[in-house]
């Protein structure tokens, strides 16, 4: 069976999603799963599983999704056919209207996977000019995207559940939940990073990794940094892309605080130095306001990164009790990084209750032989 992937976005400071595509990609082709994946603007996964040969990129007009481009009906034309299905990643997107107009006019099945695009905060908690678009664009096109698919895939029950509640899902598909996998714990010995984090190999590291954006809310870190009087030991490093000038609002909070020498901006990492990251941090911090997974998360217990996480990480729900699953809201925060974070002793508890719960059940051959299985059914109608 041959599988096209379509996701908006091949360059892998986009988000988890494309890692998810390529790695699970890789895993189920050991499994008689073939795939291939087909996105946006130019190639940037480092330690990429698949051949080269098997991504393709499209430059798009105007280099927007939302806008048309006839180089992907000219290319669903000539290569369309050679798939047993498709699965369309992500929603909003004129190339995702495109396939779905064009499989169904050859009869090759489709599946969608919004990766929390549906999801209320998505939806709803950008302001009422995007909820007016998207509830527009949604009575327009992206109902009858969802409703020509065969089945809709979410990474979690919470992210289903709370789907319904933002538009009306058509109940004739099946909804399957379909998690993220964990990779197995990477061997950094032979890891040569660009970057380093510290003067010394004394100091601490709590870690936020990922797109440096409002939502994901770095800036209660910096401002619990200050309020919990952290010892200066330790630093906060704060890894990932971002625009420009919210980086600059982040940067001038640290000035207002006068925590220059504790906290570090690193910009976007990949490869050895998002491995060293990991590895070198104590701690992974994330009081996210919407996640519809967190695979971050699932990379900081396969490196041996205890957890702190706000409970709008859908990912959370998986758990074990005790973990620390926080609101976002400042007190709290504080809280853990005056009580928790500079015990030892509870951190080393807590990875190993972690990783002991979630290390199985996310693994990536379980995740890998669900996701064949989940796929090959839906492809081949018998759901």
């Amino acid at each position: 069976m041959n599988i096209l992937h379509v996701i908006g976005s091949l360059d892998q400071r986009s988000g988890g999603p494309l890692r998810l595509v390529t790695d699970m990609s890789a895993m189920a082709m050991t499994l008689g799963l073939r795939s291939e994946i087909l996105g946006c603007g130019p190639i940037r996964i480092e330690d990429n599983p698949l051949p080269s040969e098997q991504i393709h990129s499209l430059p798009l007009a105007g280099g927007t999704s939302f806008v048309y481009s006839p180089i992907v009906r000219n290319w669903c034309r000539a290569n369309l056919r050679r798939f047993d299905g498709v699965i369309l990643h992500g929603l909003w997107s004129a190339t995702n209207w495109t396939l779905s107009r064009k499989c169904i006019a050859a009869g090759i099945p489709y599946i969608v996977f919004p990766h929390g695009m549906l999801d209320i905060w998505s939806v709803r908690g950008q302001g009422w000019l995007k909820w007016f678009k998207k509830a527009l664009y949604w009575r327009l096109r992206e109902r009858q995207v969802v409703s020509g698919s065969r089945a809709v895939f979410f990474t979690m029950q919470r992210e289903l559940d709370n789907a319904r509640k933002t538009f009306h899902l058509p109940e004739i598909h099946p909804l399957i939940v379909t998690p993220y996998g964990i990779s197995p714990q990477i061997d950094n010995s032979q890891a040569k990073p660009s970057i380093r984090v510290d003067q010394g190999s004394e100091r601490k590291i709590a870690l936020f990794l990922g797109r440096v954006h409002p939502k994901k809310r770095p800036d209660i870190l910096i401002k619990s940094w200050a309020g919990a009087d952290v010892p200066r030991d330790w630093r906060l490093v704060i890894a990932g892309p971002g625009e420009p000038e919210y980086l600059a609002k982040l940067a001038n909070l640290v000035r207002q605080f006068g925590i220059d020498d504790a906290v570090q901006f690193v910009g976007p990492v990949s490869g050895a130095d998002k491995r060293y990251l990991f590895h070198r941090a104590l701690w992974f911090l994330l009081p996210s306001e919407q996640e519809n997974f967190g695979i971050a998360v699932l990379e900081a217990v396969s490196s041996g990164c205890a957890l702190a996480i706000s409970d709008q990480v859908y990912l959370a729900d998986e758990l074990p009790n005790g973990t620390d699953v926080l609101p976002v809201r400042l007190e709290a925060w504080i809280r853990f990084m005056h009580e928790r974070m500079t015990d030892g002793t509870w951190r080393d508890e807590t990875v190993k209750r972690v990783r002991e719960h979630i290390g199985d059940k996310f693994s990536a051959e379980r995740i890998g032989k669900q996701w064949v299985d989940q796929i090959s059914k839906v492809i081949n109608n018998q759901l």
